[in-house]
């Protein structure tokens, strides 16, 4: 790990970081000097946070709205795809080629992309946005990039220092983004581990941080760190012998456990099927919690990929059948999905914004019997006007519709009356808190507002020991989707976490348990296998006290098709751990000698 600093002078810091999962681990330690650094946060959230303090700046439609996952799987994806005139498979290639292009800062192209499809979205999505006032989460780095080269004047907050946690972690648009704010006379300092670098997909590389003292800023102070205060002596040999097999990894100093690092218990385990392996997981997390004293939300259990549940499912219920708390990585985006939670949503987005087309939108996709055409029929005029969806509707609904069919007036005025009728009557501006926040406010009055899941309303009663109440209740809906996926995997919930590998970064827990780790799945098919090496070194130093990886010699069910179309009858350990220090041994034997 590298610590390196530039620039002069000492202030309050800004912590940022790229992880939510990172920025879960630091804020309980950056409680402890409040004086010091400002509550820490990722580079998407500043990115929100510094565009909102500078209106106009950075050429997004403002409102800044930003659609979040169900409003583009079930609402834009679907009619960018009509408009379009293509799949759903296309305009997922044409987001992420978009996406690569903010990240990497110049043009990239996907072979498998027909250049007129290319074209076509690229017309097409900017007119779409601008009717329908949405931005993507991806895009704000680069618009507040933008914004910070076109305005001098940009208002940056009174922090003198940025901290920037995982810089390995960064793309180029983050990394000429800081570069900008250091010319700004604010001083820049960066913890990373290049071996840790695991994000290419978003354009990460390590030598974002390899190039930092030599290329991006000559002179600075470059302090490398070699003793971990994680990893018992056991775990970290272990991971060593992996991320060393590296080719071309730049020399550095050995990365030695502190003293106070317990030995620790690292075990490559071989079960004889996928489902032995999924009721051996249970029973080890259970032995760890009864034997060895380990809170589950110490345990975490990690898998390379996680496509339909096919890897979460069978150990969660594996693990209910002995009555062991476990979170579902997908509850809050399935809360979110469901009708009643997203209608209470949408309501609340009007409330704020009586002119929010997404939410207008969803009233109408949410509402039997009102189709394509329908939304069709709005979309087009707006286009026309110019005007925004939410105010061509609003303004045919003064008039009561007239041009639209008797039936599909009916029930877009049944749909849109009750509505304005309710947020005409709230005004939030004097809504009184008293010592509850905003998810409170709306919990108890969702009944009014046409109800919604009773695992949602305590979700938004949860949220409000996490989101500032003074940001507005419009933040605070912004916020659910990201900080309710932390309560719901957080320390906080008191249970076994199941998540993906590469989400794990930034995570401490006393115990890991990462499965599939075999041929085929470790490292994945037609990944670039040095960061399929990192990605494991990742899961594998996440722990502090119990290491376990697993494997099996056969797979029937979803998990079979994992890394292959074609289901084999026998697997064999992963290739990055023949030579491993610690050896492969049979599941069963060790469960029996522990007592699991």
């Amino acid at each position: 790990m590298m610590l390196e600093m530039a620039g002069d002078g000492a202030g309050r810091g800004k912590l940022l970081t790229f992880t939510r999962a990172a920025t879960n681990e630091l804020k309980e330690k950056v409680a402890e000097h409040p004086e010091a650094l400002e509550s820490p946060s990722t580079i998407h959230s500043f990115a929100i946070s510094t565009i909102l303090a500078n209106p106009q700046a950075s050429g997004l439609p403002e409102p800044l709205r930003i659609a979040d996952d169900w409003e583009w799987d079930e609402l834009v994806r679907v009619h960018l795809k009509d408009l379009v005139g293509c799949d759903l498979k296309s305009i997922k290639r044409a987001r992420a080629e978009m996406a690569s292009n903010w990240e990497s800062l110049e043009p990239t192209f996907d072979p498998n992309l027909p250049e007129e499809i290319r074209n076509r979205f690229s017309g097409i999505w900017e007119r779409h946005r601008l009717v329908f006032g949405y931005s993507l989460l991806a895009e704000l780095p680069y618009r507040l990039l933008q914004a910070l080269e076109d305005h001098p004047d940009l208002r940056l907050g009174g922090w003198e220092v940025m901290v920037v946690d995982e810089y390995q972690d960064l793309n180029l648009c983050d990394i000429s983004l800081l570069n900008q704010i250091s010319k700004r006379g604010r001083c820049l300092v960066a913890v990373g581990d290049d071996d840790q670098s695991i994000y290419s997909f978003r354009r990460a590389h390590p030598k974002g941080i390899q190039r930092f003292v030599e290329d991006d800023y000559p002179g600075a102070a470059d302090y490398t760190l070699s003793i971990s205060h994680r990893c018992g002596s056991k775990i970290l040999d272990w991971a060593r012998h992996v991320i060393e097999g590296l080719q071309c990894r730049p020399e550095r100093p050995k990365l030695k456990p502190a003293s106070h690092c317990p030995p620790g218990e690292a075990r490559y385990l071989r079960f004889k099927s996928g489902v032995a392996e999924a009721q051996g997981v249970a029973r080890l997390v259970d032995w760890l919690m009864r034997s060895k004293g380990i809170a589950p939300e110490d345990i975490a259990v990690l898998f390379r990929t996680n496509h339909n549940n096919a890897w979460s499912t069978p150990l969660q219920q594996e693990l209910q059948k002995l009555e062991i708390p476990v979170i579902n990585p997908d509850e809050v985006s399935q809360m979110l999905s469901e009708p009643s939670n997203r209608r209470l949503l949408a309501v609340a987005r009007l409330l704020v914004d009586r002119n929010d087309s997404l939410a207008w939108w969803t009233i109408l996709e949410l509402t039997r019997g009102i189709g394509p055409k329908v939304r069709d029929h709005f979309y087009d005029r707006a286009l026309s006007a110019p005007a925004t969806f939410a105010a061509q509707l609003l303004s045919e609904y003064a008039e009561e519709f007239p041009d639209l069919l008797p039936a599909s007036r009916n029930k877009v005025l049944t749909a849109i009356r009750p509505v304005l009728e309710l947020i005409g009557k709230v005004d939030i501006s004097g809504a009184g808190l008293g010592e509850s926040g905003w998810g409170t406010w709306l919990a108890e009055r969702a009944g009014d507002f046409g109800g919604c899941e009773d695992r949602f309303h305590d979700l938004l009663v949860d949220l409000d020991e996490e989101v500032d109440r003074s940001e507005g209740l419009g933040r605070f809906l912004s916020q659910i989707q990201p900080v309710g996926k932390d309560l719901r995997t957080g320390r906080a919930a008191q249970a076994v976490r199941l998540m993906t590998m590469a989400s794990s970064k930034g995570l401490t827990v006393r115990a890991a348990i990462v499965v599939g780790v075999e041929q085929g799945i470790i490292p994945y098919p037609d990944s670039n296998p040095d960061e399929e090496r990192r990605l494991l070194y990742v899961a594998m130093t996440r722990s502090t006290d119990f290491l376990y990886l697993t494997w099996a010699g056969t797979r029937t069910g979803p998990t079979a098709r994992t890394g292959t179309e074609r289901v084999v009858t026998g697997r064999n350990r992963s290739p990055l751990l023949v030579h491993s220090p610690v050896g492969s041994e049979p599941a069963d034997d060790y469960l029996a000698t522990i007592g699991a």
